[in-house]
């Protein structure tokens, strides 16, 4: 299935080869409005219906879920500067001790910008939840067993149509049984290609120049009062992390990291998929 997410790659190479610091609306709106016709299919893979469409794999071509990790990437970089830094040295890429994004980091203002000229909708979720928010930071609670509660968003999330872009980055308040604060903080955080705040790992890792762009997105959707976990991956034979149990599996793919245990960096969670209500 020919797709023209692809072109994505142009905009991830023009920010980080030439883009000076702070750079934004002067670099990426300009090439939006060039690519109208990119932006549409964008908004038609996020379409409600989509979510029963499975794209399945085809080395002959550029897949859909191939142009959506593009985006995905972009993203990483444009939500980075809202990110606290980490100078821990695991957090630099694995197999060549640099960090994953090497181009200057943008300003503050651009996220936002990128979603308004996209027509994302960002994510306004009054409770936490892990399919709408990312664990950037944990509060001890006096309650051990008190649930997470928000309690400062550090990047908004981002829905296109039904289809989750990303989560938002957030600070909860939780007790010591439901998570420990340091594990669910800063434990490896899986389907991401970038942080500056913690371990990051997707199936792009490792593979050259060329070969790391044919990494598939994980879609999520929500659709009818359902949340929808990594849409293709159902009906498919799977490769699971099968040595883990059920709950712990199903943790990865809901948080995508570990909340309580750490259940450590080489996990498989890629091909874990779950539907559940809407709170």
């Amino acid at each position: 299935m020919l797709t023209l997410l692809s072109q994505f790659r142009e905009l991830f190479f023009q920010a980080r080869d030439e883009a000076p610091p702070g750079w934004g609306e002067e670099i990426l709106l300009p090439w939006l409005d060039q690519h109208q016709a990119v932006i549409d299919e964008l908004r038609s893979v996020g379409r409600p219906e989509n979510h029963r469409v499975r794209v399945a794999p085809d080395r002959n071509y550029f897949t859909v879920l191939q142009g959506l990790y593009v985006v995905s990437r972009l993203v990483d970089v444009l939500i980075a500067p809202h990110q606290p830094v980490n100078d821990d040295p695991a957090l630099l890429a694995w197999w060549n001790g640099r960090p994953w994004w090497h181009g200057e980091l943008p300003s503050m203002s651009a996220w936002g910008s990128f979603c308004a000229r996209i027509g994302a909708t960002l994510i306004d979720e009054s409770a936490f939840h892990p399919f709408f928010h990312e664990v950037v930071a944990v509060e001890s609670a006096e309650d051990p067993d008190e649930p997470p509660s928000l309690v400062e968003q550090h990047w908004p999330g981002a829905l296109m149509g039904s289809m989750l872009l990303v989560r938002a980055g957030v600070t909860v308040r939780a007790g010591a049984n439901v998570m420990d604060p340091a594990v669910a903080a800063r434990s490896c955080l899986y389907f991401s290609w970038f942080r500056r705040n913690r371990v990051v790992r997707d199936l792009s890792h490792g593979w050259g120049q060329n070969s790391q762009w044919g990494t598939d997105f994980r879609r999520d959707y929500i659709v009818d009062g359902q949340l929808h976990y990594n849409v293709d991956r159902e009906g498919r034979q799977t490769l699971s992390a099968e040595d883990l149990p059920p709950e712990q599996r199903r943790e990865l793919l809901r948080y995508r990291h570990s909340v309580h245990n750490d259940l450590g960096d080489d996990c498989w969670p890629y091909d874990e998929m779950f539907i559940e209500p809407r709170p």
